[in-house]
């Protein structure tokens, strides 16, 4: 499924899983989340989320900034660059639904969407 994703988001220059990042940020952008709060939201482990955020800071798609009340903490925001880029990226990915569900059928689709959902929400211990 990632390949298939990856293949439509290319010419945004976002692989699957920095498209979700993005998405998850700007869902957030109200309360900007830690990196233990979004690594839980994305359901992925800290080195994980580490390793996927990396590049997306050194292009200034996403920032780090001190906590408010605890300048230790530090917050992960997506930046207005950031913001432009998931704009683009939504087109394509939008573009890969529409073929996914096209090749599927709308009902196994949401069927698909619906169960990994679920497995999200198992409990890995």
């Amino acid at each position: 499924m990632s390949n298939f994703y990856d293949t439509h988001l290319k010419a945004s220059g976002l692989k699957t899983t920095q498209f979700s990042l993005l998405a998850q940020l700007s869902r957030l952008q109200s309360t900007p989340p830690t990196m233990n709060e979004l690594s839980e939201h994305l359901v992925m482990d800290r080195s994980t989320l580490g390793h996927n955020l990396r590049p997306l800071l050194r292009r200034g798609l996403v920032g780090l900034q001190p906590d408010a009340e605890d300048g230790r903490t530090r917050r992960v925001i997506l930046t207005g660059r950031g913001a432009n880029k998931l704009a683009e990226a939504k087109k394509h990915w939008l573009k890969a639904q529409q073929a996914y569900e096209g090749a599927v059928g709308k009902e196994v689709a949401v069927a698909l969407r619906n169960a990994m959902g679920d497995l999200t929400k198992l409990d890995a211990s």
